[in-house]
């Protein structure tokens, strides 16, 4: 559970900013200019600490790159649970947590995602979710409050800032390295700046570490302030611990960064006995949890079948992932997101009159999720049944728009609906969106076989 979600975006800036700076840059000492420059005028106060640090991400920055990133990454998880009262208690929960800790000014807002793995991350700015892979596996609000609060102790402190500065300084310190080797002629000199951001990227597996156990803490802070009993943290590291122990390898690709569950859950042991008798023996909210995620528990076993199929999709696997698919949509019929992924790998395997029939069915199912909108439009792309393809696209690119890949798939099914006028406009959205790309190079060849010059 940690923001590393959101470190793709940053993986960008730091392109954009290394391609920026290499122009300016020419030696070391004009590189520790810069970098003087940056920390003289770049220091904040962390709001957890109370420390001044180098900060080259300010709260404004990080206010809207949560805001932009969050709606991706909702998506990216599946799209959220489509059940208002839930999501209402995931939100409700979690602004008790916000409105006691150092920050209770943030746009705070906390969802529950269709993600079928056991996980939960916080993105820059106050944007939290947990998965409903997770979120079936409590027991209780008090273990929820504990999740929560952690995600919103990574945000407090600012992780995902300092990571971002230390990414930057690390960019900057490993390219003025290279200036100066290439200036000197030092042989290798790649092999030793490829080696420095190996060493780079294991100390901030460290430091990320740290920053892990400063959420534990901070999470357990919020939710005793708040009045939950904290041996809802304990919960949660017991069920980090059970599942670390089921999926190994998974959990290792999914928590790398992560201390070791068991001595997260001593540390919370240890602190939970610390406490008053009067905070360790506050009642456990489970009434009102257990009724709310009802629903969500009760179809776990089907989900848990589908985070294992989707792992064999990816290995290219259908055969197997479609019985697995089969069985949970046998349980729950009318549940989209399942009969999606049937309905791919069903295409994947040449059952196309099926897969389009289960297409059709989790489109209309499932109007908020992408990818079910994306996954059927493209089995009917891919029979020829363009018009049938044209809203579910539509759909896609109303919930993520701007993507061109899937632009370009709206413009194939316009063209073969006959709606050549919409096809080009899609076409030259696609070139706009991203001049230069493959997508756009294939869009150009559409536009020019739609006689559309320039």
């Amino acid at each position: 559970m940690a923001w590393r979600h959101g470190r793709d975006r940053f993986l960008q800036h730091l392109r954009d900013t290394q391609s920026a700076v290499r122009t300016a840059v020419r030696t070391c000492g004009a590189l520790i200019l810069a970098a003087g420059l940056l920390a003289s005028s770049s220091c904040t106060v962390n709001p957890v600490t109370g420390k001044t640090q180098l900060d080259l991400m300010g709260e404004s920055q990080e206010l809207q790159l949560g805001k932009s990133l969050y709606p991706r990454y909702t998506q990216q998880s599946l799209g959220e649970i489509p059940d208002p009262r839930l999501q209402a208690y995931v939100d409700h929960v979690g602004l008790r947590l916000a409105h006691v800790s150092q920050r209770p000014n943030l746009p705070w807002a906390y969802n529950a995602v269709n993600d079928p793995e056991v996980n939960a991350y916080a993105l820059p700015g106050g944007k939290i979710s947990i998965t409903r892979g997770l979120l079936s596996r409590l027991d209780d609000e008090d273990e929820l409050a504990a999740v929560l609060g952690h995600e919103t102790g990574h945000v407090n402190a600012r992780h995902a800032a300092q990571a971002y500065t230390r990414n930057i300084l690390a960019q900057l310190a490993l390219l003025g390295a290279g200036v100066y080797m290439d200036s000197h002629g030092t042989r290798n000199a790649r092999l030793y700046t490829v080696a420095g951001m190996l060493g780079m990227q294991l100390m901030f597996a460290h430091y990320s570490r740290n920053q892990e156990r400063q959420a534990d803490q901070l999470g357990f802070e919020y939710m005793t302030k708040a009045g939950y009993n904290p041996e809802g943290m304990v919960g949660v590291m017991k069920i980090l611990e059970h599942e670390g122990k089921r999926h190994p390898s998974l959990f290792d690709r999914m928590f790398a960064d992560h201390p070791m569950s068991s001595e997260r859950l001593a540390t919370a042991e240890a602190r939970v006995a610390a406490e008053p008798p009067s905070v360790r023996q506050r009642p456990i909210r489970k009434k009102t949890f257990l009724a709310v995620v009802h629903h969500i528990r009760e179809t776990r076993p089907a989900y848990d079948r589908f985070a294992k199929a989707r792992r064999l999709i990816a290995r290219r696997k259908t055969v197997e992932a479609e019985a697995l698919l089969k069985k949970s949509v046998a349980e729950w019929p009318n549940d989209g997101l399942l009969r999606g992924y049937l309905a791919g790998a069903e295409a994947e395997d040449g059952e196309m009159q099926r897969a389009l029939d289960d297409a059709g069915r989790a489109g209309k199912a499932a109007p908020q999720i992408f990818v079910v909108q994306l996954l059927a439009g493209k089995i009917f792309l891919k029979a020829k049944r363009y018009a049938a393809a044209v809203p579910f696209l539509d759909n896609a690119c109303r919930i993520l728009p701007n993507l061109p890949d899937v632009e370009l798939l709206r413009g194939e099914a316009l063209e073969g609906a006959g709606r050549r006028r919409e096809a080009a406009q899609a076409y030259q959205k696609v070139r706009q969106l991203a001049p230069g790309s493959k997508a756009a190079e294939e869009a150009g060849r559409h536009l020019a076989a739609l006689g559309v010059v320039g």
